[in-house]
């Protein structure tokens, strides 16, 4: 079995068997963005304990690609504080967009599955919609509780 192979059972595992699937109840922050080009959806929810993702969650749907994304990077950041947080996702819209390579995502975990969606442009938006959703949960200053938006066109 090669890499591909490997990435593509560990993609539809966190498909199939997401992990951090649900709502949180009071949640410190609540993003729901979607695309209304291929439907995805993705509602994420969080809870801080000072600067520390204490709890994550996300629910939605979509194609696999956006579902297994979301399931992945909520479990690479539960536990993270903001600052690690921001510079993970960097790391993977550095991946998605070919700007990183090579050890520098190690970081990334079982995200780095994902890499492979950067040779098809179509599913980039996909792997990016948990990340924008996580990125606006995690801005500062803005005062919203709830975050609703669509990805630009």
């Amino acid at each position: 079995m090669n890499l591909d192979e490997v990435y593509q059972e560990l993609i539809l595992d966190h498909y199939k068997r997401p992990r951090c699937k649900g709502v949180l109840l009071s949640p410190d922050r609540k993003v729901d963005l979607n695309n209304p080009l291929c439907g995805d959806q993705i509602s994420l929810t969080l809870k801080f304990t000072g600067e520390t993702i204490s709890e994550i969650a996300f629910d939605g749907h979509g194609c696999s690609i956006s579902q297994a994304t979301a399931s992945i990077m909520a479990e690479l950041l539960r536990g993270k504080t903001k600052d690690d947080a921001r510079r993970l996702s960097g790391l993977f819209r550095g991946m998605i967009k070919s700007q990183i390579e090579g050890d520098a995502l190690n970081d990334l975990g079982d995200a780095l599955a994902l890499e492979g969606v950067k040779r098809h442009s179509a599913r980039i938006k996909c792997a990016l919609l948990a990340w924008d959703c996580i990125d606006r949960g995690l801005a500062e200053g803005d005062g919203a509780a709830s975050l609703r938006d669509e990805m630009p066109r």
